[in-house]
């Protein structure tokens, strides 16, 4: 009975900590939509919500910047995003220049691979006819809704890939087709037979234990000659050779585009 008890407490007390328990809530990932000309009214905050959404989908920083800076819109958008999510992390933001009436949209990390130049291209089509006819909120959410759908078309691709379901970390898998390897191995034999065939033919061997003796004594001749060189002078030559810059290498990583309004 003593031991009943026991295993019944034991039972309880483990459902109880199993209801006060934390519950772990779901990555989320940065986002913004910093309008700095007050280009989308009071859309702001709806478009906020919709960059966090997108954010939490892509495993990604989402952000669209409006701006006037005499800075070109790809410099800043380059600049921008390394800022908000670190060099060649996930992320993608839309700049919107009024000052040099340019949009450009740069992509790093993850996002790179579902967003290349021809998925930005047809993005900057639905984008740039908006921003020309002012229409800021529907380009902002044009955007948004092409990353989105390009996001879930995956990645335009014929090699396999896996992402993560919590980072959205994508890896590569080498994989061979049959005909490929088919095609290998009849390469190799026949470069493998040609060097057999060759060997065979140039010394002519009839068996295994066939060995060709060679008279070194009779049929070798040896003549040496004194040579005498004296160095005159030399000369050294050095060259510096500059590092490439540091922000070379933090925006080489990324894929993006732009045009003008």
């Amino acid at each position: 009975m003593r031991k009943k008890l026991v295993i019944l407490s034991l039972f309880f007390l483990s459902f109880f900590f199993l209801l006060i328990a934390p519950k772990t809530s779901a990555a989320t990932f940065s986002s913004g939509v910093e309008d700095n000309l007050q280009l989308l009214g009071g859309n702001v905050t709806l478009l906020e919500q919709e960059a966090q959404k997108l954010a939490n989908e892509t495993k990604a920083g989402v952000y669209v910047v409006t701006t006037e800076s005499s800075t070109p819109a790809s410099q800043m958008a380059k600049t921008y995003l390394a800022d908000k999510v670190g060099a060649k992390n996930n992320g993608v933001v839309l700049v919107i220049n009024m000052n040099l009436r340019k949009v450009y949209i740069w992509a790093t990390g993850n996002l790179k691979y579902y967003l290349p130049s021809s998925r930005i291209e047809k993005t900057l089509d639905i984008v740039q006819p908006e921003l020309t006819d002012n229409n800021y909120y529907q380009a902002v959410s044009g955007f948004f809704d092409q990353v989105s759908k390009y996001y879930q078309a995956g990645i335009p691709t014929s090699r396999k890939y896996s992402t993560n379901s919590e980072t959205g970390a994508v890896t590569f898998h080498r994989s061979f087709q049959p005909l490929s390897i088919l095609i290998a191995l009849i390469i190799s034999l026949i470069a493998a037979g040609g060097f057999v065939w060759t060997i065979y033919r140039r010394y002519q061997m009839k068996d295994a234990h066939a060995v060709w003796r060679y008279d070194y004594g009779r049929n070798g001749n040896l003549e040496l000659h004194q040579r005498e060189d004296i160095l005159v002078n030399t000369f050294i030559t050095t060259r510096i050779i500059p590092r490439p810059s540091s922000d070379n290498n933090n925006f080489s990583d990324g894929s993006g585009g732009g045009r003008s309004f």
